[in-house]
């Protein structure tokens, strides 16, 4: 839901939001729509699976974290994944190779296409878009931007392979 809160790139920056951290477009403050325990537990789960690859792969998982996806926007993806190496300080400079949304009861696709369109113009590799509600996931892709539903959430170079059952079996 957008609020009418305006304010300055920097601003934002220096600003911890009440109620979980908040989206920054164009100078709007954007919130999100916060999590039920579905969307948690999925988040979670998702979270405990990926750790196995941050021991294989080196990866870096982070949950919630800011990223700059233009000089004026900045989003908050549920689960943000880079490959090993200098990602920057504070707020992230490398645009993540994987990120993955999950989708609240209230979200809707038409508000989540374009923010999935923005995270591959900047130079996002993978996003895995889950729907705890509809026990369904989409993956989209530099190679395939128009997303693919799946059962197995996946990326290559370096492969990552979750079956989608054992995301959801959790719920």
């Amino acid at each position: 839901m957008y609020t009418k809160t305006l304010m300055s790139v920097e601003e934002y920056l220096h600003t911890s939001f009440d109620d979980g951290d908040c989206e920054y477009v164009d100078g709007e403050i954007v919130e999100k729509n916060m999590g039920e325990l579905s969307h948690s537990t999925i988040q979670w789960q998702l979270i405990t699976i990926l750790s196995e690859a941050v021991k294989r792969l080196g990866i870096l998982v982070r949950p919630e974290i800011r990223i700059r996806t233009t000089p004026s926007r900045y989003r908050v993806p549920d689960i943000a994944v880079w490959l090993p190496g200098d990602i920057g300080t504070r707020i992230p400079t490398q645009p993540p190779f994987l990120i993955i949304e999950i989708l609240s009861p209230d979200d809707r696709m038409v508000r989540v296409q374009p923010k999935i369109a923005e995270y591959l113009a900047a130079g996002v590799q993978w996003i895995w878009l889950v729907d705890p509600e509809e026990r369904k996931a989409i993956a989209y892709s530099q190679q395939n931007p128009a997303g693919m539903a799946c059962d197995v959430l996946r990326t290559e170079n370096p492969l990552i392979e979750i079956p989608l059952e054992q995301v959801l079996q959790a719920l």
